[in-house]
């Protein structure tokens, strides 16, 4: 028997089934659309058979939509907190971390063994990522993104230490952004403000982490959301890494799911 874990976020549907030994079988992310129509999507186009799933297990803010048994099957809802902390720890085989789920919106959530606590998060998230950059041009999703980010140059875009002092700081690296956009000039791209409002968005998740485990000896951070599995959000939380002692991001495999994932485990620790 399979259990289906669907995290139905603000933007995004994401979907998982897993074997009773927990291994993934399929897994789907689809747009933003009412749940019943995202699980009836995933189960026509991979053929999944209704009557070898067990559970079916509803977290993210999508799942007060449904208030019966999907095709009379258990179905269980997960809080989204718990889900989030659960599959930060479980994907990356840690006890203990901060967990932060970059989605339309980010959230900070402070996992330790059965415990989850939500310390917060900011509105700057995977929606302000792509609806500033379908703003500025011709773009339509994180692929197309990723694409223009090896166009852009901060130079155009960014103001950094090296451009506001000739004195050697020695805690800041002469590359260390002074203010993001301090520097957008004429000659500015298409191509190098996507890349400058993408390296603003990481830089601010990243830097508000580092801030949230300030009073923690826990240093780990872990980051999840599909917007994690982007390219150059790891040349920046490296530079985060080398301003500040101790701190390590892990972004694991699976991060775009690391949520459904989670509300399956949470459940299934549960029974």
């Amino acid at each position: 028997m399979s259990i289906i874990g669907i995290d139905a976020g603000s933007s995004a549907v994401k979907l998982v089934q897993v074997d009773s030994e927990g291994k993934i079988l399929q897994k789907l992310m689809l747009n933003k659309m009412p749940v019943i129509k995202a699980i009836e999507i995933f189960i026509n186009k991979e053929k999944i058979d209704k009557n070898n799933i067990s559970k079916i297990v509803l977290t993210g803010v999508g799942k007060d939509e449904i208030e019966y048994d999907i095709y009379g099957i258990p179905t269980i809802k997960v809080d989204e907190f718990i889900a989030i902390g659960t599959g930060g720890l479980y994907l990356t085989n840690k006890k203990s971390g901060l967990v932060v789920s970059i989605g339309t919106g980010t959230a900070f959530v402070k996992a330790k063994g059965k415990t989850f606590k939500h310390i917060g998060g900011t509105g700057i998230g995977g929606g302000t990522l792509l609806n500033l950059c379908k703003k500025i041009g011709d773009i339509s999703s994180i692929n197309d993104i990723n694409n223009s980010i090896l166009k852009g140059n901060l130079k155009n875009v960014d103001l950094t230490i090296q451009d506001v002092t000739i004195k050697e700081i020695k805690t800041l690296p002469k590359d260390t952004t002074s203010a993001n956009f301090g520097k957008l000039n004429e000659n500015a791209s298409k191509d190098d403000m996507i890349l400058g409002i993408t390296n603003m968005i990481f830089e601010t998740i990243g830097v508000m982490a580092v801030f949230a485990t300030q009073s923690s000896k826990n240093k780990n951070i872990i980051v999840l959301g599909n917007v994690a599995t982007m390219p150059y959000i790891n040349t920046v939380l490296k530079k985060i890494e080398k301003l500040h002692k101790g701190i390590k991001f892990i972004i694991p495999k699976q991060a775009e799911f690391a949520t459904a994932i989670g509300a399956i485990k949470s459940i299934n620790k549960e029974t």
